[in-house]
């Protein structure tokens, strides 16, 4: 099961401390985006109009289509924790995930793609070697440390996770955390390879745009899973693993307090989509009226 996407989500959802928050930075997600999008690329005027449209197509997309689908599995999480959560249950959310983690990466690739048509040859080399650089900061600030260093940074990461959604924390809680994260497989230096093969795989398809490029750019992100070399499946198969029981046992171990923290976060955020659809579907009636 691919259940690592739902810690990265997670993780994503409970950086953020209040009903407001979620709403602010998810109306404000487009400036967010663009910002990520300067970074590997300059846009000229006309390219950043461009740009700017298909984006708003993307964020009305995801704000009708996709919201209400969140709702779903939230509201479904929150009824696994009358009777304690389920390994079951969790699997079965988690690949809900997936799915929903799929149909945003398609959907993105395709304004991606849309944008990549009208890019100069010196805009496409500005943008592979800023993935070059990134790659290469990796490697200098995550692949130096030494087992104890990664592990007691993988069992931080999760601590905070956890915190987030449950409040404190008491010692037995954080102890477990602590041990089963030496369970994990070390991944960064696989992850560190698969993207550099990811990233040279691109950079032929870029620098060359054949007939059909676009193609092979789509072939290449739906393929990446099965280009992975099998060590790597692996660990991410065991990581996910090891990720997904321990958050089930966590949770299932939760304090009353936990328990009621916990509660209002998810009722906090469907509070928050429905509030997000809401105006959503305002601003259609307006634009349809107007």
């Amino acid at each position: 099961m691919k259940t690592m996407r739902l810690f990265l989500i997670l993780l994503l959802v409970t950086t953020l401390g209040s009903c407001s928050a979620n709403r602010l930075l998810y109306n404000r997600a487009d400036t967010f985006i663009r910002w990520a999008a300067d970074d590997y690329v300059t846009l000229d005027r006309e390219q950043q109009a461009a740009f700017d449209q298909r984006l708003d197509e993307f964020l009305a997309w995801h704000r009708s289509e996709e919201l209400p689908r969140y709702r779903e599995f939230i509201v479904s999480a929150l009824g696994t924790l009358e009777d304690g959560v389920t390994l079951e249950e969790a699997v079965v959310i988690s690949e809900e995930i997936d799915v929903a983690a799929d149909r945003f990466q398609a959907q993105f690739i395709e304004l991606l793609l849309e944008t990549a048509e009208t890019l100069s040859d010196e805009q496409i080399q500005d943008f592979l070697a800023e993935l070059e650089r990134n790659q290469a900061e990796y490697a200098e600030e995550r692949l130096v440390r030494d087992e104890k260093t990664y592990y007691a940074d993988s069992a931080k990461t999760m601590k905070d996770l956890v915190k987030r959604l449950l409040g404190r924390l008491n010692r037995e809680q954080s102890a477990e955390i602590k041990e089963r994260s030496k369970d994990l497989t070390r991944l960064d230096g696989l992850w560190h390879d698969d993207r550099a093969r990811w990233g040279s795989a691109l950079r032929a398809i870029l620098e060359a745009k054949s007939p059909g490029w676009q193609l092979e750019i789509r072939r290449l992100a739906e393929t990446r899973s099965e280009a992975r070399v099998p060590e790597y499946v692996a660990g991410i198969e065991h990581n996910g693993d090891v990720i997904l029981a321990l958050l089930v046992d966590i949770i299932n171990s939760r304090t009353e307090r936990q328990d009621r923290r916990m509660r209002r976060f998810l009722e906090g955020l469907i509070d928050d989509i429905d509030a997000l659809t809401a105006a959503s579907d305002a601003e259609r009636l307006v634009v349809q009226q107007g």
